[in-house]
């Protein structure tokens, strides 16, 4: 007996250990092995539409499997009633569940702070533990990655996506900045026709081909392709219509002149000037608005309106009063709004930057530019005008969607309302409506509530809520004989009583604004610091304390340097070396 119950747990033993080790191996993709029995190798849709002709007379049983393949008990047992449930093993969490982190998961996204797969699992971790319960399948209660590949399976409206990133600046434009834009526009815009609507932006084309996607041996971690490229540009500026019409590009090189060879070739009409650092500034706006557009604008008859952002840059007296003169009215873009609504931006410029990449890919690697390391200016024209000809295919549907997706024509703020937020969306982040329902959730109860809760916790971490600024921190210069290292413990001594300490960095602090270099300060004669400039340097020691660690930037207090004379600075670090003295004479 007792032989027998020790081979029975030996058993037993044993077939846990190979259970394990086969959960172990497990594979993540299932590969039916060839000759096996066929499992579920039809849709819902189609069992569906199998079931319909039988239950209609149409089809027998037996026909049905035949023209539909679905096994003649499978659908015996569907008419029956049998087996109503999903094939396969159960899911950690109902559908309900799994419903409600979806629709988080989509919200999330829509306030501007999307999920990872990281996030994803942590949050399911923080409702499981909110929940009090302890799922097996999961260490500690975190789902490991091969459940979000079955969940995401399981969701086909959910993918995983490359996120832009913008500044929060950007994602500040609210709705009420949007609505006031509209309000104004529409006045502006009324009785004006498509083709007096126009809108201008400056861009760049740069000598950076950027990546492509190459055939190479499987493990390969780091391919390459053998091709020059720099981080150097050429500024541009577009101009459009609503009615599609582009006016031929304006150049800007980087240069102190302008060479003939860098004008040759390049598309008709187009225009070229430099400036110093390559950028737009006033005068080369005022000869672009003067030679290109304001030409072609009195060409056609009633006003015109010209939509571009707000830039200093772009206005100055002359231009606003050539625009007086002939019936032109600027209209200015809200501030960090043009990805919204700015219609070379939002559906021009993408596509003519892919054209320009591939066609500097094929300079680079078949034509003259092989063994050039840069794009030469002489080159430049002639790349461009191949670009324009390849833009006249699909340019002019482009520049008409931008219009309709900024809103602008026809007139419609809705386009740029639905890439906002929604003030659900708003009020949910951080909102009055978010606190009402982190108030309602104290003791949850409720799936919905304990996800809820789950995601604002996320949330709130992903925003900053309850965190002050950024503290700045005072900084101070060192005085340091050139050539020569320091470390901290030379600029505060270790041992030195907090008055010395102060004394130390108010020197070397004042000591460097006041002669505004980083090499030494010459030494003098004076007398001892006064009780009132110890006290003095004191508060600047004890308010220098209280300065948090998370910032490494300095005050704009600091930041302005005094106007204090020489003589002053080096009393003052005589003064400190006094004391040092003093206390080190006095132990």
């Amino acid at each position: 007996m007792f032989f027998t119950g020790m081979l029975y747990y030996y058993l037993t033993e044993m077939h846990m250990c190979f259970i394990l080790i086969g959960f172990v191996n497990m594979a993540r993709k299932y590969k039916r092995t060839l000759g096996s029995r066929q499992y579920v190798s039809y849709s819902s849709e189609k069992l569906e539409k199998a079931l319909l002709d039988i239950r209609s007379g149409k089809l027998t049983q037996r026909q049905a499997s035949v023209s539909y393949n679905i096994p003649r008990s499978t659908l015996k047992n569907k008419l029956k009633g049998a087996h109503p449930n999903k094939y396969g093993g159960p899911t950690v969490f109902s559908s309900e569940e799994e419903d409600i982190f979806k629709s988080y998961v989509v919200t999330a996204s829509a306030f501007g702070f999307p999920v990872d797969i990281f996030d994803l699992r942590c949050i399911v971790k923080g409702y499981a533990d909110k929940k009090g319960i302890h799922i097996r399948q999961f260490v500690n209660n975190l789902p490991g990655t091969d459940w979000v590949a079955s969940f995401l399976k399981r969701h086909k409206d959910l993918s995983v996506r490359f996120a832009s990133n913008i500044k929060r600046k950007r994602a500040e434009v609210d709705t009420s900045v949007i609505e006031e834009y509209f309000r104004n526009l529409e006045s502006e815009l009324e009785g004006v026709p498509p083709q007096n609507i126009w809108n201008y932006d400056e861009t760049n084309l740069s000598d950076d081909p950027g990546q492509k996607k190459v055939v190479t041996k499987r493990g390969c971690k780091y391919p390459e392709r053998v091709i020059n490229s720099t981080k150097a540009a050429v500024s541009l500026m577009f101009c459009g219509n609503a009615a599609g019409e582009v006016l031929p590009p304006y150049v800007v090189y980087k240069a102190e002149s302008l060479w003939s060879t860098w004008m040759e070739h390049g598309p008709p009409h187009t225009r070229y000037n430099r400036s110093k650092s390559g950028w737009f500034d006033s005068t080369c706006f005022e000869d672009w608005f003067m030679s290109m557009l304001l030409p072609r604008l009195k060409k056609t008859e009633g006003r015109h309106i010209v939509i571009g952002d707000n830039l200093s840059s772009h206005l100055n007296p002359t231009v606003l009063a050539a625009c007086q003169e002939n019936n032109v009215a600027f209209v200015a873009l809200p501030t960090n709004s043009t990805h919204l609504t700015q219609p070379l931006d939002v559906a021009y410029f993408r596509p003519m930057k892919i054209i320009w990449r591939k066609i500097l890919s094929e300079w680079k690697e078949k034509g003259k530019g092989r063994r050039a390391p840069s794009l030469p200016k002489d080159e430049f024209p002639r790349l461009l005008n191949c670009l324009m000809n390849k833009l006249k295919e699909h340019g002019k549907d482009n520049l008409t969607a931008g219009f309709h997706k900024a809103g602008i024509f026809p007139l419609d703020k809705s386009q740029v309302m639905s890439r906002l937020p929604s003030d659900c969306a708003n009020h949910g982040a951080g909102g009055d409506a978010g606190s009402d329902v982190s108030a309602g959730i104290g003791s949850p109860s409720s799936t919905s509530e304990l996800v809820s809760q789950s995601f604002l916790d996320h949330l709130s971490h992903a925003r900053g809520d309850g965190q002050d600024g950024a503290t700045r921190r005072k900084r101070r210069k060192v005085s340091a004989v050139p050539g020569k290292s320091l470390s901290a413990d030379d600029v505060v001594p270790a041992g030195l009583p907090t008055g010395a300490k102060s004394a130390l960095h108010a020197s070397a602090s004042s000591g460097n604004q006041g002669t505004g270099s980083s090499s030494a300060v010459g030494t003098s004669t004076s007398a001892p610091l006064t009780a009132d400039q110890n006290d003095d340097l004191n508060l600047e020691e004890d308010s220098s304390d209280t300065c948090t660690d998370t910032d490494t930037q300095s005050s704009p207090e600091t930041d302005v340097e005094p106007d204090d004379t020489t003589d002053r600075v080096q009393s003052m670090h005589t003064n400190m070396r006094t004391y040092i003295i003093q206390f080190i004479n006095t132990n």
